[in-house]
């Protein structure tokens, strides 16, 4: 379906193409995130200083990730994780910084991640979403 929707609006006069975004934005409100979440249990590893903490996920996208963990955790700290995403093969290891700590988990922003490669995990976690699987 998505392969359709992209054929018929580079079909577009650029105009039309503009009213489609106003009107794709208008359907956005209130969901503006930058990259869609997968909301997927993962196990993942998460080096903290001299820790190593064997977790799991709660959800992923291409610029962070929220695990659950308990004990005491700081903001702003670097971190050294690796994942995989439900149905890929292939792990990812990356740096990030917690930017957030609960009492059920805390959230990790990932670090100096390419525009690129930013694009390559949120297609992988579009994937991982319309494959309509149960990773809970």
């Amino acid at each position: 379906m998505l392969d359709e929707i992209i054929k018929r609006i580079r079909n577009l006069n650029h105009d039309q193409q503009k009213e489609i975004l106003k009107i794709l934005d208008t359907w956005q409100v209130g969901k503006q995130r930058e990259f869609q979440r997968l909301k997927a249990k993962s196990d993942i590893d998460v080096v903290v200083g001299n820790r190593v903490i064997q977790t799991d996920t709660s959800d992923i996208s291409a610029s962070g990730l929220y695990i659950n963990t308990s004990g005491k955790f700081e903001t702003n700290k670097i971190v050294r994780i690796v994942f995989s995403v439900p149905g890929v093969e292939k792990s990812f290891k990356l740096q990030g910084t917690i930017v957030r700590v609960e009492e059920s988990g805390i959230a990790i922003e990932f670090e100096n991640l390419t525009p690129y490669f930013k694009g390559i995990l949120d297609n992988v976690i579009w994937e991982s979403n319309n494959q309509k699987n149960d990773f809970s």
